[in-house]
C-alpha cells in the first residue's frame, strides 16, 4: 500500500487533520534514518540512546516549527472567516438576525495556530514518524488511532480553553469541556475517516496534498464554531440558568 499521503512526514504536519501525509523527500529521509537506526541497533547495545538524539536531531532548529506555525495560523483565520461568513448566510436564508463579523475571533484563531497548534503537532508529527518510519498498514493504522484518541482530546481541550480564556470566559472551560469534547471529537471522526478514505483512494497523489488542506480549512472552520457554540445536549441546569438571567 502506498501511503504517501497518509503518513507522518519529517517536514511541515497537516495542521488541521487528524491524518498526516508524506512528500518524495520527507519518505527518502525517513526510509535513510530507520536505515540508520536499524544498523545502530545491531551493532551497538547503545541503540535507544542513539535513536532518543536521532529524534531531537530531527526537530532541531527553528524553521520547522516557524513553518508549521505560520502555516497553521493562517490556515486558522482563514477557516474562521468561513466559520463566521457561512454561519451569516445561514441566519440570512432562515430569517435570524447574525452577529457582524467579529475580527477579535479571527485574530484569536490566528493566535491559537500559531502558538500552539502548528508547533505542537509539528514535534508530535516528528515523534511519529521517528517511532514508527516504516510504511506499512500496522504503522499507518497506529497513528491514526494515536491522533484519534491521543491528540484530538489535547486540541480540543486547548482551543476551547484558548477561545474562553480570552473572552474572559475561562470558568466555563470546565463545563464545555465536559459536555462538547465528546461530541466534537466523534464529529471529527465523521469527517477525518472519509475524508482521508476520499484521499487515499480517488485523489491523485499530485493533488492530495492540496486537498487535504482544504480539508483542513473545512475542519477548522468547525472548530472556530464549535468553541464559540455548545456541540454537545445542553444540561437542563444551563438552560435553567439561562432563563432565570432572562427573567
Amino acid at each position: 500500500m502506498n501511503f504517501r499521503a497518509l503518513g507522518a512526514g519529517g517536514g511541515l504536519p497537516n495542521p488541521f487533520g487528524p491524518w498526516l501525509r508524506f512528500n518524495e523527500a520527507q519518505q527518502h529521509s525517513l526510509r535513510k534514518r530507520a536505515s540508520s537506526s536499524a544498523s545502530s541497533s545491531s551493532s551497538s547495545s547503545g541503540a535507544s540512546t542513539s535513536g532518543r538524539g536521532s529524534y531531537f536531531e530531527r526537530v532541531k532548529g527553528w524553521q520547522g516549527p516557524w513553518k508549521a506555525a505560520l502555516t497553521s495560523g493562517s490556515l486558522s483565520a482563514t477557516g474562521d472567516l468561513l466559520a463566521q461568513f457561512g454561519q451569516a448566510q445561514i441566519n440570512q436564508r432562515q430569517g435570524r438576525l447574525s452577529n457582524p463579523y467579529d475580527p477579535s475571533r479571527t485574530l484569536r484563531m490566528f493566535g491559537y495556530g500559531l502558538c500552539i497548534y502548528g508547533p505542537y503537532q509539528y514535534y508530535w508529527y516528528n515523534l511519529l514518524g521517528w517511532l514508527m518510519p516504516a510504511n506499512n498498514t500496522l504503522n499507518f493504522l497506529t497513528k491514526v488511532a494515536a491522533n484519534q484518541l491521543l491528540l484530538a482530546p489535547v486540541t480540543l481541550s486547548t482551543v476551547f480553553s484558548w477561545n474562553l480564556a480570552l473572552t474572559g470566559k475561562a470558568s466555563d472551560i470546565p463545563s464545555k469541556i465536559r459536555d462538547d469534547l465528546l461530541p466534537t471529537m466523534v464529529n471529527g471522526w465523521k469527517f477525518w475517516v472519509p475524508a482521508a478514505s476520499i484521499n487515499f483512494y480517488a485523489i491523485p497523489v499530485e493533488k492530495q496534498v492540496l486537498y487535504m488542506s482544504l480539508c483542513g480549512v473545512l475542519w477548522t472552520a468547525y472548530l472556530s464554531y464549535a468553541s464559540c457554540t455548545a456541540v454537545g445536549p445542553v444540561p437542563s441546569s444551563r438552560v435553567s440558568s439561562t432563563l432565570d438571567d432572562k427573567r
